[in-house]
């Protein structure tokens, strides 16, 4: 799933040059592989959560639909198997990209936590409270993007562990089931607290981006959202001729 750059991105940037007749500049923040496990894992996740969260229905909802109940939650049990599966598949893939692509490998470091989001973190808090004026400088990946980052990948591992337990039953004691179900439930409560509260406001729902944000779909940003979100990432790109053939992609003419 490596493509070149110009691949990459979608081609539905539709922003004409600006002023000085030079044409605008995006920058990449997701490239094609990268949105492709994006959707996967939206599609699968929703999948997950609307055909597992149907077994809290009450009992007595579920005897008013007769036979057609039946038939309903035995496809809500496929369902949820393909978009399990589908989620297992996806993560499994996210490592084999992490280990041997080169955009990989630069997501995992960029990833990686510093010192540096710590510091950030407080700052952030002070200027939260107006005891600073002016939020701290990010790189291409925040502090908030990281903890939401590897909270996904230790919720998607503790899921798929639990799902695996629950649908290979019989091979397992009462006692390990019981835990992998409290696991399993109490996981996906939290899952879905975190894209609900979290990932829709950081990502979606701030002003400048609501209703939505389109990286999911474009994989680009244009200059003046890289300048003011991701202004260290934006700073080493502009001094550095390789990474300007990685990330910069224009529009088409």
């Amino acid at each position: 799933m490596q493509t070149s750059n110009t691949e990459n991105t979608t081609m539905a940037l539709s922003a004409g040059p600006p002023d000085d007749g030079q044409e605008p500049l995006y920058f990449i923040r997701l490239n094609r592989s990268e949105k492709i496990q994006h959707l996967l894992l939206m599609i699968s996740f929703v999948v997950l959560v609307i055909t597992g969260f149907m077994l809290k229905l009450p009992e007595t909802i579920v005897q008013k639909i007769g036979p057609v109940g039946e038939t309903l939650f035995f496809y809500r049990s496929l369902l949820h198997r393909i978009a399990g599966t589908v989620m297992i598949a996806v993560s499994a893939y996210h490592l084999f990209y992490l280990a041997l692509y080169e955009a990989g490998r630069r997501w995992l470091v960029d990833m990686l936590p510093q010192f540096k989001d710590l510091k950030d973190l407080i700052q952030n808090l002070m200027y939260y409270v107006k005891l600073r004026d002016r939020h701290p400088e990010f790189d291409r990946f925040s502090y908030m993007h990281k903890m939401e980052y590897w909270a996904l990948v230790a919720g998607t591992t503790l899921m798929s562990l639990s799902g695996l337990l629950l649908w290979t039953e019989w091979r397992w004691s009462k006692f390990v089931l019981d835990v992998a179900a409290v696991v399993h439930g109490m996981e996906a409560v939290l899952a879905c607290l975190a894209i609900m509260v979290w990932h829709m406001y950081e990502i979606h729902l701030k002003p400048h981006k609501s209703p939505m944000d389109k990286v999911w779909l474009t994989g680009c940003i244009d200059e003046a959202e890289m300048k003011e979100e991701h202004p260290l990432h934006y700073q080493k790109i502009m001094a550095d001729s390789a990474l300007q053939h990685i990330y910069i992609v224009r529009p088409p003419r």
